[in-house]
C-alpha cells in the first residue's frame, strides 16, 4: 500500500500517468553526497559565465541581474512562436552519479513546461557537442528520439499539473509525480533538486520529492550510469525562466 503523501500524489497526476513512487511527498536527504568538492558551481554573478552555455533553439540565453535567463521569442503581448522551444547545455561532462541543485522563477507559473537533461551522451558514447551528430535547435524529437542517450525529466508543467520522468533514446514514460512548482507563490525562487545514483532518480522541490524512479536496468533497458551532460530545456510557451544558484556535487 502506498504511504499517504503517495496515495495523495496519486490524486494529482494524469490519468495513464504511471503510479507515484512510494518516495514522493517524503524529504530528500541523501547521505552520501561529497559537499566539500563540488563538481560545478556558479551564482551567475559574472557574466563572463554566459560562455559556459550553449544555447540551441530560443531567443536568447542572458545573464542578467545576477541570474541566468532563458528566453523563447514573443509574437505578440500574449503569444510566442509554438515551435521556439530551446535547451541550454553546460559546457561540462559531469559525474554519472551526482546531486544537482538549482533555483528557478518562471515568468508565469500557470504557463509553461521546464525539463532538466542528464546523463546525455551520443548513442556511442559520444560528447553531446560532436559535430558527427544531427544538428539540433530545439525541436523535441531531436533529444528524446534522435542520436542522444540518457535521460530527461520535467521539473515544472504548469499547465499539466505532473512531473515526468523519461529515459532517451525512445521517450519512455517511466514515472510520474506531482508538480510542486506551479503551485508556489508568483515572485518565489523554488529549489529543485535531482538526485541520481545508478538506477535510483529523484527529483525534489524545496526538498520534498516530487517524482521518483528506479531503474532496474532490464525493463526500459540498461541504466545510463555514464557520465554526461545537462540541459536545462523550455518548451516555448514558458516564454521566460531564470535560473540561480546551481551547483553540482559528486557522491561518495
Amino acid at each position: 500500500m502506498l504511504p499517504p503523501a503517495a496515495l495523495a500524489a496519486l490524486l494529482l497526476t494524469a490519468p495513464g500517468d504511471p503510479p507515484p513512487h512510494p518516495a514522493v511527498g517524503t524529504r530528500l536527504a541523501p547521505t552520501d553526497v561529497d559537499w566539500e568538492h563540488p563538481a560545478w558551481r556558479t551564482t551567475f554573478d559574472d557574466p563572463a559565465e554566459l560562455a559556459q552555455w550553449r544555447l540551441e533553439g530560443g531567443r536568447q540565453i542572458s545573464i542578467a541581474d545576477g541570474r541566468l535567463v532563458l528566453e523563447s521569442t514573443h509574437q505578440g503581448p500574449t503569444s510566442v512562436a509554438e515551435d521556439d522551444h530551446l535547451v541550454a547545455w553546460l559546457d561540462r561532462e559531469l559525474p554519472g552519479d551526482f546531486l544537482l541543485e538549482f533555483s528557478l522563477r518562471p515568468q508565469n507559473r500557470q504557463q509553461g513546461l521546464n525539463i532538466v537533461f542528464f546523463n546525455t551522451r551520443g548513442l556511442h558514447g559520444e560528447s553531446v557537442f560532436d559535430p558527427a551528430l544531427a544538428p539540433r535547435d530545439g525541436l523535441f524529437k531531436q533529444y528524446h528520439s534522435g542520436d542522444l542517450n540518457g535521460y530527461h525529466l520535467s521539473d515544472w508543467a504548469g499547465d499539466r499539473g505532473s512531473a515526468n520522468v523519461r529515459k532517451n533514446k525512445g521517450f519512455k514514460l517511466v514515472a510520474s509525480g506531482p508538480d510542486r512548482i506551479a503551485a508556489a507563490p508568483a515572485e518565489a525562487w523554488s529549489v529543485v533538486r535531482l538526485y541520481k545514483r545508478g538506477g535510483l532518480i529523484r527529483l525534489a522541490v524545496d526538498d520534498v520529492i516530487a517524482v521518483g524512479f528506479d531503474d532496474d536496468g532490464q525493463t526500459w533497458g540498461p541504466v545510463w550510469n555514464h557520465p554526461g551532460w545537462i540541459g536545462l530545456r523550455q518548451m516555448a510557451h514558458t516564454v521566460r525562466c531564470e535560473y540561480d544558484h546551481l551547483t553540482v556535487w559528486p557522491l561518495h
